[in-house]
């Protein structure tokens, strides 16, 4: 088998991507909420955290924050559970 190593453009595409996969979702989510003035804090509410105290409305930088922190702690959490299965399986199936 031919061992094939990466180029410097494979390597930027990829980090491209994962910039793409992390902060894609969270900015859509912002521009779609803010276009139907909904309130993205209402997903999950935080003790003390308050971000309407502003009287002329969210900037959208607070709900990109909020929406990307969920986000990369759901992806956090995915990741977790999927390294526990693995851990369990190959601790159960040894080879």
């Amino acid at each position: 088998m031919k061992d094939f190593s990466n180029s410097i453009f494979t390597q930027l595409a990829m980090a491209m991507m994962l910039l793409v996969y992390l902060i894609l979702p969270p900015a859509l989510t912002t521009y779609y909420f803010l276009q139907l003035n909904l309130n993205p804090f209402a997903i999950i509410k935080f003790w003390h955290y308050n971000p309407f105290s502003a009287a002329r409305g969210i900037p959208a930088y607070q709900p990109f924050l909020y929406l990307l922190a969920l986000w990369l702690a759901l992806n956090v959490v995915i990741f977790g559970c999927m390294l526990l299965i693995s851990r369990l399986i190959s601790f159960f199936n040894p080879r």
